[in-house]
């Protein structure tokens, strides 16, 4: 049985034919031999949405090869990274599952076109950071408002090459929620130091950023 209903999928294909103009890869790193229910259901999900269009692909690699996992920046395990040669840094700890099934569509789509959705201001305002950025956004698959966030940080890092941004599933990774002090979500940490909580709009996200660089 899939886990993309009939109905999804036929949506899925129309908006993937009309915002996909370049290749695009989902890479994956998962645990080696990880047989769990967690494991299979993420690949399961990955594979229904390649199978949706002709550019959009793949790639399965093992967090064991600490060498790949590098060249990629990643350092957290399962990791789901959206690749084109569009700049941009769009990345999923853990599944993107509940709500933040959204996030992993517009992450494809942005990555796979132009798009974005980005008032001129933060825009410019994002072009004059020269300091790295790395944004890490804890959600729940149950919060409605996490996908704005998530949204958001990965709009500034198809902006400014110096951005990292990546989605956290607070529930398994719960180790690094603790360490940072997450007890409601969205609750975003920039460079593992500054951190707030709430879906703000851009203009605001931006002015947090700013913040962390001081």
């Amino acid at each position: 049985m899939s886990l993309i209903s009939e109905e999804d999928s036929k949506y899925l294909k129309e908006e993937f034919n009309n915002n996909l103009k370049r290749k695009v890869i989902l890479l994956y790193f998962q645990k080696e031999k990880d047989e769990t229910e967690y494991s299979k259901q993420t690949m399961e999900l990955l594979e229904e949405l390649a199978s949706l269009n002709e550019n959009l692909s793949l790639t399965v690699e093992i967090c064991d090869n600490s060498d790949r996992m590098k060249k990629e920046e990643l350092t957290l395990c399962p990791s789901i990274k959206i690749k084109s040669d569009r700049t941009g840094f769009v990345n999923f700890y853990g599944v993107p599952a509940g709500h933040e099934f959204i996030s992993l569509i517009e992450g494809i789509k942005d990555m796979g076109s132009d798009n974005l959705a980005l008032p001129e201001d933060v825009i410019n305002g994002l072009k004059e950071i020269e300091k790295p950025i790395d944004i890490k956004v804890f959600i729940t698959h149950g919060c409605p408002y996490c996908t704005g966030a998530v949204r958001t940080a990965h709009q500034f890092s198809l902006v400014n090459e110096n951005i990292k941004s990546s989605m956290v599933d607070a529930n398994y990774f719960r180790e690094l929620s603790m360490k940072h002090g997450v007890s409601s979500v969205p609750h975003i940490i920039i460079n593992d130091q500054t951190g707030f909580v709430g879906n703000i709009p851009p203009e605001a996200f931006l002015n947090k950023v700013n913040e962390a660089l001081k």
